[in-house]
């Protein structure tokens, strides 16, 4: 069992927004933890099946990612804002290393 796991027993109501938007960030963390899994199991094969299986596999657990932060971001509109300022904070520090 994850150590973030968000609900310790079965809740016996409907999750509020924002109890329901801090799922999605918990759902979000354990994707990224799947897409580095595979990625080290690709990298600790050289079965060359296995291999385009998992990359495959991990590739749409980034898909996932994608969706799950579409969602995130009707959920809580602060975590559009701050993405978007972080995005714009970032891209002239990358610009800059080109």
């Amino acid at each position: 069992m994850s150590q973030t796991e968000a609900f310790p027993s079965l809740v016996p109501r409907k999750m509020s927004s924002e109890e329901l938007a801090r799922a999605i960030r918990q759902d979000i963390a354990a994707e990224l933890d799947a897409i580095n899994l595979y990625q080290a199991h690709i990298d600790a094969t050289d079965d060359d099946r296995a291999r385009k299986l998992l990359a495959h596999v991990r590739d749409e657990e980034k898909t996932h990612v994608g969706e799950l932060l579409a969602l995130l971001k009707v959920l809580d509109p602060d975590a559009q804002r701050l993405l978007e300022e972080g995005l714009e904070e970032a891209a002239p520090i990358l610009k800059k290393g080109r």
